[in-house]
Parts: structure tokens; C-alpha cells; sequence
């Protein structure tokens, strides 16, 4: 009865059951304490998990500002300056993010309005208006007109400037119609004009005084290292060792920039010799990315650092072997060509020459761009259809000689390359292949400058494994209309088929893109039937940084400096907010 009454409580103590509670352990064992305690630490364990499971349920991480950015580039600034910029990797990094231009491409390489607020085109696709827009400042404050991109646009066609962008603005008149308002005209259409208009624009109240006095004061000012443009991002600090050589470059969002500001509250970028000293700073962690890493160094650091982050890009670039019949009586015949693409290995070569840094490609219209065509005829590798189309060919193996002949002459072609680790054991692969076949092949080996001007430029070579990079636009005139045949024109195939130069021609002229697509879709039908050229793959660009760099995201890049299109999502720091 004293139990219960303690316990329970009667009815008139029946409000303070809770402060006898304190009893209760007097009446329970050991045992049956230990349950009830486990029992209620479980309770209050899973009311915690709830708690948490409703919280993040019911809220979602976003970024905020803060934290710094530190990339490691091989290189020297010379000139952050767009006008000037475009032979150096590191100077087109920095104006990309310093600098706004007309347009710009976004990280799926689609083309955007960047100063540009609208623009029309005459019907004859001669006239191009552009409306700038209005709210664009400079990173000293002044306003950003018309007026500094008519400035910029002569700059570049000043021939006493050098500019590397003069040839893509040769023959176009610029007039100015307002404070805000801007006229192109071409001397005939040109399908991919807008797409080359993607470089920045200089502020002319800085530049005009140098820009009227000369060349050297130019090239001099100091503002080609403590820029002001009129991007995200603008100049903060740099550093310099005692030789004078820049050690590193800061900058910083810009507060009144007219787009996305960016999370991030500083990039610095440090400066190495090679990217063997670039990668060893990441393994110091000196930086915390490298613009670009080589498969060797891939491997070697997926070995050791397996937490980084590593970005696999595709430029608009291809390697191919690529036949002059002006010099080979044998490679002018189109049952030798091919044969020997069916001694082609692709997989091989991308496995070992490369690490597995590439994919396959057979045609020159890449994955992603206006043109590509998956559905092209694809040579697989098969060394014994090859030889089959000798035999058929009259190319015959006779007992005692491993290479095949017709009427006494040898079955033999010489093949010129550049003295890369990744071209000498693609050609390893390719020859292996191609002597299980009976063809005698001749490698050539050269450093990088003197097959340019020894072998490239006069066009001295029977075949030519090479790799070309394409433009920011997939027309490939440069690379396949006959009078790109001779240097300086760009076509290392010594080939001519009157259908594929009026297809190029006309494609170039139509804004239309289905026209255009069709048009290169019959373009590359005949390349593989006629098989001037056989392309072997598009190598990969990787991009490695620590994984607390968050937001990064694309695929497809025109240049090295396209890693950089979507830097104001970039972002460290985060938040939880309610859904």
C-alpha cells in the first residue's frame, strides 16, 4: 500500500506525480535501471536524428561568398590585353575574367550576349548593329560606350600594332551611330562572324594617348599588367622576384559589375617555368589547382593524391595523319589509303599513346559543334581486310620479302611527326600494324620548330601525323578548301575535290544552321570516301584542383581559357536556407 501510494499518489497529491518520479529507481534492480536508461538514450538519440532528418529535409545548401582561389599557370603575363593577348595561354586567361566583350561563351560553348544588350542583321547579312548596353562600367568607374569598342575594333586593324586578331576583322567597317549604338559591315556574309567576336574590349580613355603615339608605348604601359577593364574581375596586386619576373597575380570581383558577381573573394594566380613545377606546388600545396596536367602526370597523381578533383575537357582539336599525294605516287592511290585505315588501332593508341586521355574520332567536325556527325562511316581496325584491298590492289607478298611489291617497286611511304612521347608511340603502334600488312613505312622525327619550317610550311612530306586546332566556330575552310593547300593556309592534306570547296564556300555564307549542318554532313561523306586524311582521335584537356571548389562544371572548351566561362559560379563557402 506505501508503494503505491508513493508511487502513484493519491488524490490529493495527484498533481505532483512528476516529483516522485525520483523514486522510481529505489524500486527498480540493477538491471531493469540499465533498460530503462538504454531505452531513453535511444529516445533521445532518434529525436535528435529526426530533428536533424526534418532540418535537412526541409532546408537546401546554398553558396555564399567567400574564400580564396590559388591556380598555378605555366608561363608569364606579357600582355593582359585582349588586343594583344591571343599567342599567350596565361595573358588569355587573365583578360577573359578582366575584360567584357561583345558576346562570350558560356560553359556548354553556346554563344551570349556579354556588352551586347541586342543587335540586328540586314537582310543581305552584310550589316550587323550592335546595341551596347548601358549599365557597363570601367574598373575605375567611368562608363563603357561604343566609343571604346569602335577604339578597340581600329586598334586591332592598325596593321602597326600587330594585333593577332587584325586577320579576323580585315575588310570590316566599323561606324559609330551613337553613344550606344554600333555598326559592323562585311564585304560579303560570313556565317561565323559573331563567333569571333568574343574578344574584350579596351577602355579608350586609357589606351588613346599610346595607341596615337607608338608601337613601343604600347607594348610599355603598365597597364598591360595593372589593367582596367570592365569584367567580373579586376586587377588587384602582383608580386615579383628580384629578377623582375612576375611570382603572382591577385585580382578580385568587381562591386559594380553588370552581371553575376562572383562567390569567390580572390583568385591569385602563381607562375611556373614548367608544368612539372606547377604540379609539384599542388603536391606542396603551394596551389590549390593547375591549369593543365599531361596523362603521365595524371596517372602519377591519381596514384598518390586520390582525393583531388580532376575535370576532363575536350578542346576543339584532332590528331590525324594526314597524306600529300603530290608526293607520293603510292598515297595517290585510293585502295593503298584504304588499306592502311584499316590498319588504324584507335583504342590501341588512345590506351597507350595517350593513358586514355582522348576519344576516338573520324571525321574533322568534333562531338558538341554545328556539323558532327555520328553517323559517319567508321574504319574499324582490321589488318586483314586491309590486306585484302592490297591483293585486290595488285600489291603482292612474295616468300623471303615482308614488304609487298607491284612490278618491282616496293610497297613503301614515308611518314614525317613531331618529336612528342604521344606521336612516337602512336606511330610505334601504327607501324607494328601496318608491317603485319606488308607496307613499309619511314618515320621522320622532328622537334616542334623545325617542322614547321622544314616540313609544314613548304609542304615537304609524303604523309604527316599532326594535330590541328580548330577555331571557336567548326568551319573548317581553312583546313580543307584548296587554297588553304599552301602555306599560310592551314590544309595539311595536299587534296582536291571541286564538291568539297563549293561546299565549304556556300556553308560559310548562310546563317541558316540546318543548311550549314547538311552541307558539312556532305563534306565529311566525302572526306571518308575519298580518305585524304585518316583522323585518329581528340586528345582530352584535364584540369585538376582540390575538391573544396565547388560549382564547376563543362565539358567542351574552344581554348584553355573556356575552364574559366563559368568561374563566378565557382564557390567554397556555403549556407543552409529554408526550402
Amino acid at each position: 500500500m506505501v508503494d503505491r501510494v508513493i508511487v502513484g499518489g493519491g488524490n490529493a497529491q495527484r498533481g505532483q506525480w512528476w516529483k516522485r518520479m525520483r523514486y522510481l529507481g529505489d524500486l527498480l534492480s540493477l538491471r531493469e535501471r540499465l533498460l530503462v536508461g538504454g531505452c531513453g538514450l535511444v529516445i533521445v538519440v532518434s529525436l535528435g536524428f529526426m530533428g536533424i532528418y526534418r532540418y535537412l529535409s526541409l532546408t537546401t545548401v546554398v553558396p555564399v561568398s567567400g574564400g580564396e582561389y590559388t591556380e598555378a599557370l605555366v608561363g608569364q603575363p606579357q600582355y593582359v590585353n585582349p588586343v594583344l593577348a591571343q599567342n599567350n595561354d596565361v595573358d588569355l586567361d587573365l583578360t577573359r575574367l578582366l575584360f567584357s566583350s561583345l558576346f562570350v561563351r558560356n560553359k556548354d560553348q553556346k554563344l551570349e550576349k556579354d556588352l551586347v544588350s541586342d543587335y540586328t542583321v540586314s537582310d543581305n547579312q552584310l550589316i550587323y548593329t550592335f546595341f551596347i548596353r548601358r549599365d557597363a562600367t570601367w574598373h575605375d568607374g567611368q562608363p563603357l560606350t561604343a566609343n571604346d569598342v569602335l577604339f578597340t575594333i581600329q586598334a586591332i586593324q592598325d596593321p602597326a600594332y600587330q594585333s593577332p586578331l587584325e586577320p579576323s576583322l580585315r575588310g570590316v567597317q566599323a561606324a559609330l551611330v551613337d553613344d550606344y549604338t554600333i555598326t559592323l559591315t562585311l564585304k560579303e556574309p560570313f556565317a561565323p562572324f559573331l563567333s569571333g567576336l568574343t574578344f574584350g574590349i579596351l577602355p579608350q580613355h586609357i589606351w588613346a594617348m599610346a595607341y596615337n603615339s607608338s608601337l613601343q608605348n604600347v607594348t610599355l604601359s603598365e597597364y598591360n599588367t595593372r589593367p582596367i577593364g570592365s569584367g567580373s574581375w579586376q586587377f588587384s596586386e602582383l608580386t615579383k622576384d628580384s629578377s623582375g619576373s612576375l611570382i603572382s597575380y591577385s585580382i578580385v570581383p568587381y562591386e559594380k559589375y553588370f552581371g553575376t558577381k562572383p562567390y569567390l573573394e580572390k583568385i591569385t594566380y602563381k607562375f611556373y617555368a614548367d608544368s612539372a613545377s606547377a604540379v609539384l606546388a599542388l603536391q606542396n600545396k603551394a596551389v590549390d589547382g593547375v591549369a593543365f596536367i599531361n596523362p603521365e602526370q595524371k596517372k602519377v597523381l591519381q596514384d598518390s593524391y586520390r582525393t583531388m578533383a580532376y575535370y576532363r575537357l575536350q578542346l576543339p582539336q584532332y590528331t590525324a595523319i594526314f597524306f600529300n599525294e603530290d608526293h607520293s605516287d603510292i598515297l595517290a592511290q585510293k585502295k593503298v589509303r584504304s588499306a592502311l585505315i584499316w590498319g588504324v588501332d584507335r583504342d590501341r593508341i588512345i590506351k597507350e599513346a595517350l593513358q586514355g586521355e582522348g576519344e576516338p574520332i573520324y571525321a574533322p567536325i568534333l562531338p558538341g559543334y554545328l556539323g558532327y556527325n555520328p553517323e559517319i562511316n567508321k574504319y574499324g581496325f582490321d589488318v586483314a581486310k586491309g590486306s585484302s584491298l592490297l591483293d585486290e590492289a595488285g600489291w603482292k607478298l612474295t616468300d623471303g620479302n615482308p614488304y609487298r611489291t607491284k612490278d618491282g617497286k616496293t610497297l613503301e611511304f614515308s611518314i614525317a611527326t613531331v618529336n612528342q612521347p604521344h606521336y612516337v608511340k602512336a606511330l610505334t603502334i601504327l607501324q607494328e600494324n601496318w608491317i603485319k600488312m606488308g607496307i613499309k613505312v619511314n618515320v621522320n622525327m622532328y622537334e616542334a620548330l623545325d617542322i614547321q619550317e622544314q616540313i609544314i610550311k613548304p609542304r615537304e612530306y609524303e604523309a604527316l601525323l599532326f594535330g590541328e586546332t580548330l577555331g571557336v566556330d567548326p568551319d573548317p575552310y581553312a583546313f580543307w578548301h584548296s587554297t588553304q593547300m599552301k602555306y599560310p593556309g592551314l590544309g595539311l592534306a595536299v587534296f582536291y575535290q571541286k564538291n568539297i570547296d563549293d561546299l565549304l564556300e556556300t556553308a560559310r555564307k548562310t546563317n541558316a544552321e540546318e543548311q550549314r549542318r547538311l552541307k558539312y554532313f556532305n563534306f565529311q561523306n566525302i572526306l571518308a570516301e575519298e580518305l585524304p586524311a585518316v583522323f585518329l582521335y581528340n586528345p582530352y584537356y584535364t584540369y585538376i584542383m582540390t575538391p573544396d571548389i565547388q560549382g564547376v562544371g563543362f565539358q567542351y572548351i574552344d581554348t584553355p581559357s573556356d575552364r574559366l566561362a563559368d568561374l563566378t559560379h565557382w564557390y567554397i563557402d556555403t549556407k543552409r536556407i529554408w526550402r
